[in-house]
């Protein structure tokens, strides 16, 4: 059975010192006391969740478990930002999940979106976020809410739950002997984007996407946001580089398909010479950190 765990963001509707609202549409036509609580659906916490790099962490959870940032903008009825810049937290800030602001009465387009990116998310309207793709940024698993709220006189609260706009590619590899000169792990791929519609969760841009992991182990974990659609095909390079950015091993998967809410998870030798041929062994479903499915691929 799935329980949620709530990520709440509190926006408290309130007068200020001076008795005067903060007016954000040009009318001062009065306010109400809301909240906003926001939700992530969960597994069972007894189960391991997914850390930003998709590797299992401790059995319990918590909002750390899911991302280490969260930033929130909000639209009044016209589409203009009601904040200067961003509001943003970080995972470790005192009161992480709860922010308080003033507002007046009216309707406003919520966007929130809560990854472990190193720079914020720019949110430029309800139909777009964008995220760098530059190497040495790196997308991680990424929830989103994007809805509109009704604030009228009374004091109310809204539940409103995220959901994972990303997809995972996760690569396995099985190799009993790497060599001994392996320093980083780079992934190159083509296909998805790094930059997605709130309002549908679809990826807007096909963007190139390369990221550089130090080599720490055998499995890797990488994200995207499918292309105009649910699922979409990346061309995928893994390469292994040693400390001098020489390349030691690569190989190259077409037709990789990935699917929001869902794992691939490719799986075999990287190292052992081979023709870079894989076949598909499995498809099968998970409930950590609620992820909707699992497609697993032995190359």
């Amino acid at each position: 059975m799935k329980r949620l765990f709530n990520i709440t963001l509190f926006v408290s509707i309130s007068l200020l010192l001076s008795c005067e609202k903060a007016v954000f549409n040009g009318d001062d036509d009065g306010g109400g006391n809301v909240t906003l609580n926001f939700s992530a659906s969960n597994a069972d916490p007894t189960r391991a969740a997914y850390d930003s790099g998709g590797r299992s962490t401790r059995a319990t959870v918590s909002i750390g478990d899911y991302f280490e940032k969260l930033n929130v903008m909000l639209f009044d009825s016209q589409g203009e930002k009601v904040f200067d810049k961003v509001k943003t937290q970080l995972r470790g800030d005192e009161g992480f999940g709860s922010l308080q602001v003033a507002l007046s009465k009216g309707t406003y387009t919520v966007v929130a979106v809560g990854h472990s990116s190193i720079k914020s998310a720019t949110i430029k309207s309800p139909e777009m976020v964008q995220f760098t793709a530059s190497d040495g940024e790196k997308l991680t698993d990424t929830f989103c809410y994007c809805g509109q709220v009704t604030i009228g006189e009374s004091t109310e609260q809204f539940n409103l739950t995220m959901r994972r706009v990303a997809a995972m590619f996760r690569v396995v590899l099985t190799d009993e002997t790497v060599p001994d000169n392996v320093a980083t792990m780079r992934f190159d791929y083509t296909g998805g984007s790094a930059n997605f519609n709130p309002s549908t969760f679809e990826g807007t841009t096909k963007s190139t996407q390369s990221e550089t992991r130090s080599y720490d182990g055998l499995t890797y974990c990488c994200f995207t946001f499918p292309y105009m659609a649910a699922s979409c095909q990346l061309k995928m390079t893994l390469s292994a580089l040693d400390a001098s950015g020489t390349t030691i091993r690569k190989r190259t998967w077409e037709g990789v398909t990935v699917t929001r809410n869902r794992i691939t998870t490719y799986t075999g030798h990287f190292f052992q010479p081979g023709d870079g041929q894989f076949t598909q062994t499995g498809f099968g479903f998970t409930v950590d950190a609620d992820w909707d499915g699992e497609q697993t691929v032995d190359f």
